[in-house]
């Protein structure tokens, strides 16, 4: 007589993921990639706005240079035309340009603008009878990117050539 092997149920481990371990590792998937992806947004949101205000500040600084450097500025001597010599950047009031580029996005062209507005304050001085004079200069610039207003102010002095 020949016996014949029995097998025997041996138990064995599951090695498969059940359905709930599966749906809870796709969420915490699913939730990391949600938290990644406005991270990253906010991110490329914040370096646009850095952009933006690093162009408004570059239009700002060049206005204030042109201010400081542009001459003849002598207020208290006239030309022989009789006019004043002061450059027309530097005349008293408020100067206002629109549509001045702050910054264009190289990918799409698009044109961030705004409005540069310098105010010129005459504050000239009398010391022991003699008039010394001083002019300062508001400059802002202001714009709007992505529905909000943005505002950068700079202010400098600018004294008589001689």
């Amino acid at each position: 007589m020949t016996t014949r092997p029995q097998l025997r149920s041996v138990a064995c481990p599951q090695s498969a993921f059940t359905l709930i371990e599966a749906a809870i590792a796709i969420s915490l998937i699913a939730i990391t990639m949600t938290a990644f992806i406005m991270t990253m947004s906010r991110l490329n949101e914040s370096a646009a706005v850095a952009r933006n205000s690093t162009g408004a500040d570059a239009v700002m600084q060049n206005q204030i240079d042109l201010l400081l450097s542009d001459g003849p500025f002598n207020p208290q001597k006239t030309n022989s035309d009789g006019t004043v010599q002061i450059p027309p950047e530097l005349v008293i009031g408020t100067h206002i340009t629109n549509n001045v580029p702050i910054y264009r996005e190289p990918s799409t062209g698009i044109v961030v603008s705004g409005t540069l507005k310098t105010t010129i304050i005459d504050m000239s001085t009398v010391l022991s009878g003699i008039t010394m004079p001083v002019y300062r200069a508001d400059v802002e610039v202001s714009y709007t990117y992505r529905s909000r207003d943005y505002v950068l102010k700079r202010s400098t002095l600018r004294a008589a050539d001689i």
